[in-house]
């Protein structure tokens, strides 16, 4: 019986799903097709596959031209099937076989060549990685290169998968996994940032990519797989993106050739985002006047309150570098105000104060007020900004040993609990604190 039954899946085979005799082919409209295609779409909404099954397959023989649900939903039975016999090797197999044809004949009558692909190059992957990972490969990479930022949540994966598993076996070279790589990022991001609907899915899929990519991850590895491709396309701006897509989140942007595709991506398309970067870039190099520029930039450019916020931050940052001090503190002010539930320019404006002990204090007593200044600033930053409480505490604890001693205080004619003025170009009054 059971070679009979899987004579009787045999791919492509209209008598696949039992001794059905030969019928002649039914019109897609007729009354049998759109009543077993009823019932059957029902009972898939309902999930309840083992009833679907044989209305289901009547519409597919005899209506396959019908309807695209043949082809959605069949897949679904299908895949019951396949579930209900895995510990069946020979029928399970069958039903993959029938799994493939659907995709293949769903292609044939319906198109959508890149999504379906995708999709069958996904069930290739999960239940023939073994014999036909080669094969998948090619429909996932046909997938991605169609779908583009399009791509399923389980193609990406499943086509990065492809490529780490034949990079495994030598068909395939570190190169690949991080073209692949790169690609494959870039369209999951853009979807976590325009699909809500899937934010999930593709999160998911994100943690698998880079789960599959931490052997590959390291600096030195991609930045000299980048120095390579930067070398030979210096101006591909798509090759320049990826670059700094990957090198960005991997955190290798020391690198030269991080700085020289930012800079060439920022000049073909200047964003925000991009003069932002630059900013940095050129802050962590010590060109602090171009770096003032390419905040400015990004302050012109920004979309929303919160990323004025950040750009102005990095413009007080570079303001810090050149030692314009004041200047600083009023753009970290600037920030804030922006941003009120953001402490970082409370806690950046402490650190101000904090290098500027030794020249804005003459004795212990001044100096200890400009400590209690920074400790000011440091509280403000925890109170408004929780997730900054740990390093603000550590920081109140580390610099109250620095604070004046009643000694100090008596002789400058304070005591625990003042106010104080502090000159210099701070010119901030905070409260006597003894240690």
């Amino acid at each position: 019986m059971k070679k009979i039954f899987l004579t009787l899946l045999s791919v492509y085979s209209f008598t696949l799903f039992g001794a059905t005799p030969a019928v002649e082919q039914v019109k897609g409209d007729s009354l049998e097709c759109l009543t077993n295609l009823s019932v059957f779409t029902q009972f898939v909404k309902q999930k309840n596959y083992v009833d679907a099954y044989w209305p289901w397959r009547w519409a597919f023989v005899n209506c396959e031209s019908s309807s695209k649900s043949i082809y959605i939903d069949g897949a679904k039975i299908i895949k019951s099937k396949i579930k209900e016999f895995k510990s069946e090797p020979d029928i399970k197999s069958a039903y993959v076989d029938t799994l493939f044809m659907i995709y293949d004949m769903r292609m044939s009558y319906f198109g959508q060549e890149g999504y379906v692909s995708g999709l069958k190059g996904s069930d290739m992957l999960k239940y023939r990685s073994k014999t036909q990972l080669d094969e998948a490969y090619q429909l996932l990479k046909t997938s991605v290169e169609l779908q583009v930022n399009k791509s399923k949540a389980t193609a990406l994966y499943y086509y990065f998968k492809s490529v780490t598993s034949l990079t495994k076996k030598d068909i395939l070279t570190k190169s690949d996994v991080l073209e692949a790589y790169a690609s494959v990022t870039e369209y999951v991001e853009y979807n976590l940032a325009n699909n809500s609907k899937s934010k999930k899915s593709y999160e998911q899929a994100l943690e698998k990519i880079e789960k599959e990519f931490e052997p590959y991850a390291t600096c030195e590895d991609l930045i000299a797989l980048f120095d390579l491709k930067y070398s030979q396309s210096p101006d591909d701006i798509s090759l320049l993106k990826r670059i700094v897509n990957v090198l960005d989140k991997k955190e290798c942007t020391d690198a030269d050739v991080y700085f020289n595709s930012a800079s060439a991506v920022h000049a073909a398309e200047p964003t925000a985002k991009s003069s932002f970067s630059m900013g940095n870039l050129s802050l962590n190099k010590g060109k602090f006047s171009a770096s003032v520029d390419f905040y400015n930039q990004a302050i012109s450019l920004a979309q929303t309150d919160e990323e004025k916020s950040k750009y102005l931050l990095g413009l007080s940052q570079a303001n810090i570098k050149l030692g314009k001090l004041s200047s600083a503190r009023d753009l970290a002010y600037q920030s804030s105000k922006l941003n009120p539930d953001w402490g970082k320019p409370y806690l950046l404006i402490g650190d101000m104060y904090l290098n500027s002990v030794k020249t804005c204090g003459t004795n212990a007593f001044e100096q200890g007020m400009v400590y209690s200044a920074a400790i000011d600033k440091y509280i403000r930053a925890k109170n408004i900004d929780s997730s900054l409480s740990e390093l603000c505490n550590k920081k109140i604890v580390l610099y109250s040993k620095y604070l004046p001693t009643n000694d100090d205080a008596f002789f400058s004619g304070a005591k625990d609990g003042d106010s104080f003025t502090i000159g210099c170009w701070m010119n901030e009054t905070t409260k006597v604190r003894i240690k």
